[in-house]
């Protein structure tokens, strides 16, 4: 399965309603197309990943590449909380693989790339290993659960 390519529906938010994490997320993002959603990213990088880990599969799916936007984007670096947004990034992916894999793994191939090149950038997004972690650590460990 590929990502999704258009705007997820109301429909595709399914029971949102029933759950607070979910519901705010669809405040935050419903209706919004990936430019749009990047925006989103760069205002509070932090929250909009909180955001994601909950949201419905077909919208994550879908809103996990406008983080990849963001992350990819000249408009990330140099920013106080690049390092922030680069290690939740990973951390996100690591923790759905882990819990979630049935929502991620369909389109792994497709945020491979931006995965290696968080990863191999860590000193771009001035993540300090002894806070951050080592990013090349992580990205074994991905590649690890990827196999799984």
């Amino acid at each position: 399965m590929k990502r999704i390519l258009q705007i997820p529906t109301e429909e595709d938010w399914g029971e949102y309603k029933n759950d607070l994490d979910q519901k705010y997320a669809h405040k935050m993002f419903f209706g919004k197309n990936l430019a749009e959603a990047r925006l989103l990213f760069e205002r509070a990088v932090i929250e909009r990943t909180e955001e994601l880990r909950f949201m419905p599969v077909i919208s994550f799916r879908y809103y996990i590449f406008a983080y990849c936007q963001y992350l990819t984007s000249t408009a990330v670096l140099g920013r106080w909380d690049a390092s922030d947004a680069a290690s939740c990034f990973l951390r996100l992916v690591e923790s759905k693989l882990r819990d979630e894999s049935d929502a991620i793994s369909p389109i792994m191939n497709e945020l491979m790339p931006t995965i290696e090149y968080v990863a191999k950038n860590q000193t771009l997004f001035d993540a300090d290993v002894d806070i951050y972690g080592d990013f090349n650590e992580i990205f074994s460990e991905i590649k690890r659960l990827v196999q799984i």
